[in-house]
């Protein structure tokens, strides 16, 4: 077994890449920032993981083939594929056809287009990389993708047989095709052992019933890999039972929800939260819904909820639209919700499953000292990513971005496929207002949502922030999944009907803080996640399933 990362003997920015975690675009960055900063061992180890997650990239191929000629450090067998990899790569050429397919987001034509070049040209991985990141999508283009880029990556031949097999037992896993993904993945590993391919396996394992296989493998990983902080909490979750379990509530919960013109959607969300196991709320639950100045069928849709309701549903309803965070303060002012122990917001697009409030009930018993409790949340129409989780808060120098931004938002979630890998329960400095919990007591304490954020965008971030300069940090029960009906924040995209409204906010948000807030913020949340991983760590040292810290490992920021 091998020791873990001493996280408080690294610099600063590392340390808080490496705590965010992921993979994609947050790894490379951690990467990239311990080429510079960081031990040269890590920096190595940092660009082999890279690769790992994406072994059929020409680009972090190369990048690991660069550092192994400077400083040998690969394996010869991973240095023989790496090499091929890096080999295989093609000079880029304008593709204004497939540019336009993109613009429209056009996957089956996207997707046919690669498979064309691919047949006329099948040495090049770059090609093979960019139809394993584009048949997550599918949905779009049919279930049978999947298993048509899958199957190509199975076959392939030579040194760049092991990658395409752990690419196709990735592709496998996230069409629900376990059996096949632990063949790839087995397949990839008698190859090319990889930490990559232990934790995909892991969770093809898990999912097929073998929870202590599960457990090996991933302990296996996690010991190849000891700087992959979301492997190692995802150990400990599955190790004490923590990804399981359900708690009720310690007090009575207000579920509140606020709607404008959205009728259909939120004919839906209340369907599911009919269903929800009110045992989880022993001490009592009500619903409030606050109809916010529709014009649609939501008041019928309200009070045909709240007739099937059997007393637990209340409406409120308001002439006017009144913006997202007024809504939200309007409901935390009512005597009923004062008087309950917690509040819990969801969005009027947003699907709870049954058991969401044991989810939370968990969540508060493991970390009772938090000031919000968010979700995982994906996309009912891209079920194969996750839409949303912890994020993590990054300051910047001020004006470094030409935007004059305060701080960076890192969400390592964020554009990679998700194989359950955020199925964890740790701090964070945000969660999404999708659907989260609060003690009511601090939601008043703060003052609520601030309005200036009306009429939507930012203002549950911004509450977010006041907590952690308060001492709290949020906290993402990610073992809690959220179906969202719709994209979050997609009329404010560039051109969107909400986009200058969206960017006037985001802008007062960054100017509502100094440079030494955002820093005591954005410290409040790492310090709890270093002493939540330290915790861990030595909990899973304790079970014999990790090499033990080294004493530096659990101090956190402390002198970064």
């Amino acid at each position: 077994m091998t020791g873990t990362i001493p996280f408080g003997r690294l610099p600063g920015p590392l340390s808080r890449l490496l705590l965010a975690g992921g993979r994609g675009p947050g790894l490379a960055a951690a990467r990239d920032e311990a080429g510079w900063s960081g031990p040269a061992a890590l920096a190595d180890a940092l660009a082999l993981a890279v690769w790992e997650d994406a072994p059929l990239a020409p680009e972090a191929a190369a990048v690991a083939a660069a550092r192994h000629a400077g400083r040998p450090f690969l394996p010869p067998e991973t240095n023989r594929v790496v090499a091929a990899v890096a080999a295989s790569a093609r000079p880029a050429g304008p593709e204004p056809y497939f540019d336009r397919l993109a613009a429209r987001r056009e996957i089956p034509k996207m997707l046919a287009y690669l498979l064309d070049r691919h047949r006329k040209d099948p040495a090049d991985a770059g090609i093979l990389h960019r139809l394993s990141c584009l048949a997550p999508m599918a949905d779009a283009a049919g279930e049978g993708a999947l298993a048509e880029v899958a199957a190509l990556l199975a076959d392939l031949a030579g040194p760049l047989a092991p990658a395409g097999a752990l690419v196709a037992g990735e592709l496998s896993l996230l069409a629900g095709r376990t059996d096949a993904a632990e063949a790839h993945l087995r397949r990839s590993l008698a190859g090319l052992p990889t930490a990559a391919a232990g934790l995909r396996l892991a969770e093809a394992l898990l999912r097929q019933g073998g929870r202590e296989a599960a457990l090996a493998e991933l302990a296996a990983a996690c010991a190849g890999r000891p700087c992959d902080v979301l492997a190692t909490t995802r150990l400990y979750d599955l190790a004490t039972g923590l990804a399981d379990r359900l708690e009720p509530l310690p007090g009575p919960v207000a579920v509140l929800l606020y709607s404008f013109n959205s009728a259909p959607l939120l004919a839906r969300t209340l369907e599911a939260l009919e269903a929800t196991d009110w045992a989880f709320a022993p001490a009592g639950a009500r619903i409030v819904v606050l109809d916010n100045g529709s014009a649609d069928d939501t008041a019928a849709v309200c009070a045909a909820a709240r007739d099937r309701s059997a007393g637990r549903l209340e409406v409120v309803s308001l002439p006017v639209n009144v913006g997202a965070p007024a809504a939200r303060n309007w409901l935390a002012a009512l005597p009923p919700v004062r008087a309950a122990a917690f509040a819990a917001y969801l969005d009027d697009d947003a699907l709870v499953p049954p058991d969401w409030l044991g989810r939370f009930g968990a969540a508060v018993a493991a970390m009772p000292g938090a000031g919000v409790w968010g979700s995982l949340v994906r996309a009912t129409d891209a079920p194969r990513f996750v839409q949303s989780a912890d994020t993590h808060l990054l300051p910047t120098p001020r004006g470094q971005d030409g935007e004059s931004r305060a701080f960076a938002l890192a969400r390592p979630w964020l554009t990679t496929a998700d194989w359950g890998q955020y199925a964890l329960c740790r701090p964070c400095a945000s969660v999404t207002g999708c659907c989260h919990l609060f003690r009511t007591d601090v939601l008043t304490g703060l003052g609520g949502f601030d309005i200036r954020f009306s009429p939507t965008q930012y203002d549950d971030l911004d509450l977010d922030i006041r907590q952690l300069l308060a001492g709290r940090p949020a906290a993402c029960q990610g073992h809690l999944t959220v179906l969202h009906a719709k994209a979050t924040g997609a009329a404010a995209h560039v051109g969107g009907k909400q986009y200058g409204s969206a960017f006037a906010n985001q802008f007062k948000l960054h100017h509502k803080y100094d440079d030494g807030q955002i820093e005591a913020a954005a410290r409040t949340a790492f310090d709890a996640l270093a002493a939540d991983l330290a915790g861990k760590i030595e909990t899973l040292a304790g079970l014999g399933l990790i090499g033990p810290e080294t004493p530096e490992a659990g101090e956190g920021e402390r002198g970064v």
